[in-house]
């Protein structure tokens, strides 16, 4: 907490609350799985049991699901907290429905409850509903009555709540009054958010002087550069109110100065341009080029530069050419060239510069990536290893030659360059790639002689048992080509031995018995329950860590009256997932380096849903007993079945069966993608179980007519994801015949490299391809789909098949 900050919370009056199209069929496998069926009930489940159905039915996202269940709950029992319960589920489900009037009904209908639980999360609800239709002093009030219901429970966030709504309604001392309350009940040392918040109430209530206090404050202690560029705008401002020019100047060069990639800092720059106050032009062009603004910073790198700089003239022409290529028109190839001559300036003219590898680099790229001559790119990298052989890059430089002539279809000379790596570089972390790759390379030439040295030299640089499979497999596979059965299939099972469970163990296991890549076993069974495991885990657990006998390691015990744990329970009850699991990761977290504790953990996390955390929280405990990898594979299974479970059947099931795709598989992208956990967001922008992308999204929901006034929100609802993600995959093996490595390929990597990669493999041989895929990512995905794949199989197929 902030000093200035403390002080004014101490003064506060206000005492803080006590805490598509009918699909053909897959291409055949050599097993054909089944699903036990379940068996038909007799009678139909208790109201009780359709209640939890709902809330499970509410968590997928599967809102008409919901519904129904909740009013066949009405319809068979009158029990007052289960009507209660249903009232509250169905609000709940016509509000993210957008029905807001109908669940508004149901909402007050719950908050009458007598069940103190059901009535406050009712409040809570209606606080919402009353927001998202502006009904503001109804939304405080609402709120207020779920503080007065459940103190203690999660005041911070409902106090910050209701001080937003006093900020929408300008009541602006009510508002500092809530956020006050809210970093007083904030279960850490108060949060920098709010912190901001209590200080631009202050500002919006006429309190200039306090505000001013809060923002240096801030400015002074936060580690955050993007709070501390917005800190000093907010502080500039007041100043220019108070007519303190000079300060508020000189802490906007500062902020240009310090913080050039925040957008606060390129208002602030734009603010003492307007003002006419003289800027450094360095900063300037840097603060545009962070902000896309490319011909501004250009302006400003000339105007730099023609002052004959003493300083930073290297950077400003390393930046300046990045601008240029940026730049668009109508003659992107211009701007290119030109971008490229200022790099070479640079490269002449400061040959100890810290952009000097930089500058490099971007020739190199611009050459292949932007003016398509990969083989004048390939040059430009051995230009640099001729000059700095001794550099760190020296490596770095010989592959990214070695790729660029690979993709000039020069492959002889790809070959020669990345075997160069191994001879000049062994050490290199480059080195095994490289002469993997150089193998590949005569491959694809169909030169099997002169590959199989590469695949040999590879083997001798292997570091990883993954890398010395993968040598074995394609040593084997040159044998096979030159007609040396007998030494390929010796050569297969040293890779089948090598790296149990991993993508080329499992290769050489498919080619020893003559197995399709991603067969299944002949049955399986999918059974979602833990219990009958639980106990040879709990017994491994005191052994493995020598436990005493009455530590009780019943889930989840203690645990339950952590504040953390509870206020995850409610937020998750409430809808907010993401914030249940902050709650719960944090909890993990502190628990990481405890067994027992973190074992008790694990059956609340897999019963709440958060599969992700549990399986972390899994792998953990393995960890720690020094099982890792395929080794982890051999501890208990309960274990393996969290780390691989059998989640989402009830949804996932009757989707792959519409889609003719093996259920298997889809749980296994579904790990890959997400961990299970349908709020997952990527960095590149993909959402929810199965990580599909906004366009995409927009497009399926449109070829599907489904769901109902789609938004891009809704890719966060597991059922719509799983849909999605299914029909998806269906498109894509439909257009690659069925052809499992091109349909993983274009699902990570996109259909338009799949297709470019499909053209450079000369042969239908699905390990070639996966070594023809350019992106490292997408190699990686399909080698981890194909391992999750088998241990699938491998974990829920019948124990004499393992």
């Amino acid at each position: 907490m902030t000093i200035v900050l403390a002080l004014i919370l101490v003064a506060c009056t206000q005492a803080p609350a006590p805490q598509g199209e009918p699909a053909p069929d897959l291409p055949a496998s050599t097993a054909t799985a089944t699903i036990a069926p379940s068996p038909t009930p007799t009678l139909p489940p208790p109201p009780e049991q359709i209640v939890s159905d709902g809330d499970t039915a509410l968590f997928m996202g599967d809102y008409q699901t919901a519904i129904m269940n909740f009013r066949d709950a009405l319809e068979r029992d009158d029990d007052p907290d289960l009507v209660a319960h249903s009232h509250l589920g169905l609000g709940q489900a016509y509000y993210h429905q957008g029905e807001t009037s109908t669940g508004l009904n149901y909402l007050r209908q719950a908050a009458a409850a007598e069940k103190i639980t059901t009535a406050a999360r009712a409040q809570y609800m209606l606080g919402k509903t009353y927001t998202r239709l502006q009904r503001y002093p109804e939304a405080l009030e609402a709120y207020q009555v779920y503080l007065d219901l459940q103190p203690g429970l999660f005041d911070e966030h409902v106090h910050e709540l209701r001080g937003d709504l006093f900020t929408s309604l300008l009541d602006h001392t009510a508002a500092i009054e809530s956020y006050q309350a809210a970093y007083l009940a904030h279960p850490g040392e108060g949060s920098e958010v709010l912190a901001v918040k209590i200080a631009r109430a202050f500002q919006d209530s006429g309190d200039n002087e306090t505000a001013l206090s809060l923002y240096q404050d801030l400015y002074n202690t936060s580690s955050n550069d993007f709070t501390k560029a917005q800190m000093a705008l907010l502080i500039g401002r007041i100043l220019l109110e108070r007519d303190e020019t000079d300060q508020a100047y000189e802490i906007f060069r500062e902020s240009v100065a310090n913080y050039p990639f925040a957008f606060d800092a390129h208002t602030a720059l734009v603010t003492l341009v307007n003002a006419g106050v003289e800027v450094n032009e360095y900063q300037r062009g840097l603060v545009n080029y962070h902000r896309g603004n490319h011909a501004l910073a250009i302006a400003a790198f000339d105007r730099y530069l023609a002052s004959a700089p003493e300083s930073f003239r290297d950077a400003a022409l390393y930046y300046k050419g990045l601008s240029t290529r940026s730049l668009g028109g109508s003659e992107p190839e211009s701007n290119y060239r030109q971008a490229l001559d200022l790099w070479y300036e640079l490269i002449e003219d400061h040959p100890t510069s810290p952009f000097y590898v930089n500058a490099w680099q971007s020739i190199e790229f611009t050459l292949w990536a932007f003016l398509e001559e990969p083989g004048q790119a390939a040059e430009a990298a051995l230009d640099f290893v001729a000059q700095r052989p001794d550099a760190l890059e020296a490596p770095d430089f010989l592959f990214r030659a070695g790729r660029s002539y690979e993709r000039a279809g020069m492959l002889e000379e790809a070959a020669q360059t990345w075997g160069r790596i191994a001879s000049e570089y062994p050490d290199s972390p480059e080195a095994f790639e490289a002469v993997f790759f150089g193998g590949i390379a005569y491959v694809r030439l169909g030169d099997w002689a002169a590959a199989k040295p590469y695949f040999s030299r590879a083997l001798v640089l292997a570091s990883r048992p993954p890398e010395e499979a993968a040598a074995y497999l394609w040593i084997g596979k040159s044998q096979d080509a030159q007609g040396d059965i007998s030494a390929a299939l010796d050569s297969w099972k040293q890779a089948q031995m090598a790296n149990p469970f991993g993508h080329y163990s499992i290769r050489a296991e498919d080619l020893l018995i003559g197995r399709p890549p991603f067969s299944e076993p002949q049955t399986y069974d999918l059974d979602p329950d833990l219990e009958p495991y639980r106990q040879e885990a709990e017994d491994w657990l005191r052994m493995t860590f020598d436990l005493p006998p009455d530590i009780n390691l019943e889930s989840p015990g203690m645990l339950a009256i952590d504040p953390r744990y509870q206020r995850a329970h409610e937020f998750w009850a409430l809808g907010d997932y993401p914030a249940a699991k902050d709650e719960l990761e944090a909890l993990r977290v502190e628990l990481a380096q405890d067994p027992a504790q973190t074992f008790r953990l694990i059956p609340a996390l897999v019963e709440i849903g958060l599969y992700r955390s549990a399986l972390v929280a899994s792998s953990q405990v393995l960890r720690l007993a020094g099982m890792e990898g395929g080794n982890a594979l051999s501890a208990p299974e309960y274990f393996s079945r969290i780390r691989f479970g059998a989640y989402y059947l009830d949804w996932l099931l009757p989707i792959t069966e519409d889609q003719n795709i093996s259920p298997l598989l889809l749980l296994s992208i579904m790990r890959q993608e997400s961990g299970y956990e349908g709020f997952a967001r990527s960095v590149a922008g993909a959402r929810g179980l199965m990580q599909i992308m906004p366009d995409t999204g927009t497009d399926l929901a449109n070829n599907l007519g489904w769901p109902e006034d789609y938004t891009v929100e809704d890719l966060y609802r597991p059922h719509v994801s799983l849909v999605f993600g299914a029909n998806y995959f269906r498109q894509l093996h439909n257009y690659f015949e069925g052809d499992l490595y091109a349909i993983l390929a274009a699902y990570n990597g996109g259909w338009g490299n799949t297709i470019v990669w499909k053209e450079m493999t000369p042969i239908n041989d699905p390990d070639l391809f996966l070594e023809t895929v350019r992106l490292e990512e997408t190699r990686n995905y399909i080698r981890l789909i194909n391992e999750i794949h088998y241990i699938y199989g491998w974990l829920y197929g019948e124990p004499e098949e393992r």
